[in-house]
């Protein structure tokens, strides 16, 4: 996650509404899901997290910075991870992996995207997209700690790394698969400023305005067990749906709360106009720090935080209409600013 403006503490008028939204998601909860996609969710364990997390969080991938052969190292394995799933490669010649350059602009300065599609059952609705993004990239070599000087960014961000990875193995296994399509996405320089979301809503690989709904997961593994923020939960009907599936499968064990809506990749897409939730377990002393290392994250409460974005994408892909804004569409100013 980039460093970026704080939001105010919510105060009573920001409260009640979320009580009115979590009440509004009761009075709407949905049929129950179906039992082969339940069994889907529950594919997402505590143990394939750690294991995505310890491999991108290695101290042999110093960091992954942007641009660096680390960060290219792991965007190539994740890439033939996802084709080996046998889901569609989401840019152009077929590719899993595509490059954006990399600020200052240079020939030789380019950073990688990874992205894949799973196509949608429904003719009428394929071509519509659920996206759900993460960022791959961590900050590199920082101010050691000890003789530590790695960053490693086991929460920030292997952690939504490998909610992605895990919520693409989970609706490969659908049958069938939803009504609109899915476009897993992984992007690289978010910590120098949002490069590559930016660079993706510049350059899109399918139409923006076929792009329904976005869920960002960042930082997802530390703190409360049972404690999430959502930046967007009161912005648009995608955080009302979100809400209805905390309820809906209490096995997640999860008391949402609003949290911040800018600082990371959802804001690029925000700014086009697109409802997105920001799931985000909050800050921590080991944020950019060489000790945000694999040992520190809860594989648990980030297996229940994926499962979640898997009921809540679920149902917003099967959904008759699209997520709607309960508010004006257009993002603040402020909502477009980020700082490294």
């Amino acid at each position: 996650m980039s460093r970026g403006p704080r939001p105010p503490a919510p105060g009573a008028g920001r409260a009640a509404l979320a009580v009115a939204l979590l009440a509004a998601a009761t009075l709407r909860c949905s049929e129950a899901t179906a039992p082969a996609d339940a069994a889907r969710a529950e594919t997402i364990t505590a143990a394939d997290m750690r294991r995505w997390v310890e491999r991108l969080a290695d101290d042999s991938m110093r960091g992954r910075a942007t641009p660096s052969p680390e960060i290219e190292r792991a965007a190539t394995t994740l890439g033939a991870y996802l084709a080996g799933l046998r889901l569609l490669p989401a840019f152009p010649a077929q590719a899993f992996v595509a490059h954006f350059p990399a600020p200052p602009y240079s020939v030789t300065d380019s950073a990688p995207l990874v992205g894949a599609v799973l196509r949608g059952s429904d003719p009428a609705l394929a071509d519509e997209y659920v996206v759900v993004v993460a960022h791959l990239d961590a900050k590199g070599l920082v101010t050691p700690v000890g003789t530590d000087s790695i960053c490693n960014g086991a929460d920030d961000n292997a952690s939504g790394s490998a909610g992605v990875l895990e919520l693409a193995e989970a609706f490969a296994g659908t049958a069938p698969h939803p009504r609109r399509s899915l476009l897993f996405l992984l992007v690289s320089g978010e910590e120098h400023g949002l490069w590559g979301s930016q660079w993706y809503v510049d350059h899109p690989s399918v139409p923006l305005a076929s792009i329904v709904a976005v869920v960002n997961l960042d930082m997802i593994s530390r703190n409360d067990p049972g404690a999430l923020q959502v930046g967007g939960l009161d912005l648009s009907t995608l955080g009302t749906t979100v809400a209805q599936a905390a309820l809906a499968h209490p096995e997640v064990r999860l008391t949402l709360s609003p949290g911040q809506t800018t600082g990371s990749d959802q804001v690029p897409f925000w700014s086009k106009g697109i409802p997105f939730v920001f799931l985000f377990a909050g800050l921590h002393a080991d944020y950019h720090r060489p000790t945000d290392e694999p040992a520190t994250i809860d594989a648990d409460k980030a297996a229940r935080v994926t499962r979640l974005a898997f009921f809540a994408a679920l149902t917003t892909a099967n959904a008759d209409a699209r997520p709607e804004w309960l508010t004006a569409a257009a993002p603040p100013a402020a909502a477009r600013e980020h700082a490294p």
